[in-house]
This record gives structure tokens, C-alpha cells and sequence, in this order.
């Protein structure tokens, strides 16, 4: 498909590398008695990774922090403007620097968050090039129409550009049919592949594939140059 003379594939590089955007995340109907629950596993969600742009915090109430504390009260504002009158639990933002993978990670983030403690996650993205994306509603870990959120997901490999300047190769379960010659026809599969260095990681979540290739890379990229796969 083109689009003013340049293919989606190529738009969706281009922007990745140049631009950056601001994603929030807001928490709705979740049980008082989770909030420290629910803080404990956003902050290891959270800390099992590296972030561009530094690592995120989950704002609500409870928080002490001053920053945290005027941007919940900042979001409850924002909401009570656009006549939301659901209780907000918690909120946060995160900023895209140029790697997808952030993007990602808190989309997954986001859908473990409302799985486990049954609560509505809202991820809203407005610059975000695919506008099936722009705005993502979780509830119980499912999208508003029941499906799970790998339906509305790339289906086609992403390349994630690495700081020595090598790329990482990000599958989708979807995308793993054409680059692996195997179907992934059910929306339910969760398992990413990874191609770090010509070696393929397989594991049951994104973030799980995630945490292993960047182990792999690592280690190759202490080891001496002649040494490496």
C-alpha cells in the first residue's frame, strides 16, 4: 500500500526514526484493596527492562512524590473536562523516543495490569502512525469487542535499531507464519520471536522474548569482535 508515494513499511521506519510521541495510560474500577498489589507489579513489569527515555511510574493517590502527585491530580482534571465520571485509579505517560519496543512493552504492561486485577486499562496514543492503535481499551485484559489485544497488532516483523548500531528483529505471533513457514492464525497466541545476532528466541510473552534476546545481546557485544556469533 502507498501513501503519498511511500509505502506504509517505509513510513512506519521513517517515523520511528525521527520522531517521538507521548502515550498515557489510565487505570479504571479497581479494588481499593489492589492498589499496593497493583504498584508492586508495575513497578517489576516495569524494572525488568531498559526505557529510552527513563523508566516509568504509576501515579495514583496514594503516590508521594510530587510529580506523580500533580499529574494524577492533573488527570482526574483532564477527565472530570471531557465529563468522565469514572474513578480514576492510577495514571502515567510514557515517551517514545524513536523505539517501538516502548511502545510495546507498556501495551503489554497495560494488558497484564488489567488481566490480573480485573481492572479497565485506557492506553491513548494520538500519534501513533496506525490508527487502530491510537486508542486501546482493556478490560479483564481483553479489548472492548472481547478480543484479545494481539488482534489489533502488527502482523508483520518490526526492526529495532540497537545502540552499537546492529538490528534486533521483533516477531509478532502472527508474523511468524511468513518468517518461519507456520501459521499463528489465533489471536490467543501470546509468543514473540525475537532474532538477535542471527540467534531466535522464542518465548510465551513479548516481554519474556524481549528480556532474553537483549541477555544475548549483552553478552555478544562484551565479548571481543573476532568472538562474536
Amino acid at each position: 500500500m502507498l501513501v503519498c508515494g511511500r509505502t506504509v513499511a517505509a513510513r512506519w521506519r521513517f517515523y520511528n526514526r525521527v520522531m517521538s510521541r507521548v502515550i498515557q495510560l489510565r487505570v479504571r474500577r479497581l479494588d481499593a484493596s489492589m492498589r499496593d498489589d497493583m504498584q508492586s507489579r508495575f513497578a517489576e513489569l516495569v524494572a525488568g527492562r531498559d526505557w529510552r527515555d527513563g523508566t516509568p511510574w504509576l501515579a495514583d493517590q496514594g503516590s508521594r512524590g510530587l510529580l506523580p502527585q500533580l499529574f494524577f491530580d492533573q488527570a482526574q482534571a483532564h477527565a472530570r473536562l471531557r465529563g468522565d465520571a469514572r474513578p480514576l485509579a492510577a495514571a502515567t505517560y510514557v515517551r517514545i523516543a524513536g523505539d517501538e519496543a516502548d511502545a510495546l512493552a507498556l501495551a503489554f504492561i497495560a494488558r497484564d495490569i488489567s488481566e490480573r486485577f480485573s481492572a479497565e486499562v485506557e492506553l491513548h496514543d494520538p500519534d501513533n502512525p496506525i490508527a487502530k492503535l491510537r486508542n486501546v481499551e482493556l478490560s479483564e485484559g481483553l479489548l472492548s469487542n472481547g478480543r484479545p489485544l494481539e488482534s489489533i497488532l502488527v502482523r508483520r516483523a518490526i526492526f529495532r535499531r540497537m545502540p552499537n548500531g546492529t538490528r534486533m528483529e521483533m516477531i509478532p505471533p502472527h508474523g511468524r507464519g511468513s518468517a518461519f513457514g507456520r501459521t499463528a492464525e489465533d489471536d490467543r497466541e501470546r509468543s514473540w520471536s525475537f532474532i538477535v545476532h542471527d540467534i531466535r528466541v522464542v518465548e510465551r510473552s513479548f516481554l519474556d522474548a524481549e528480556a532474553e534476546a537483549m541477555r544475548i545481546f549483552r553478552g555478544l557485544s562484551a565479548l571481543p569482535s573476532d568472538d562474536r556469533v
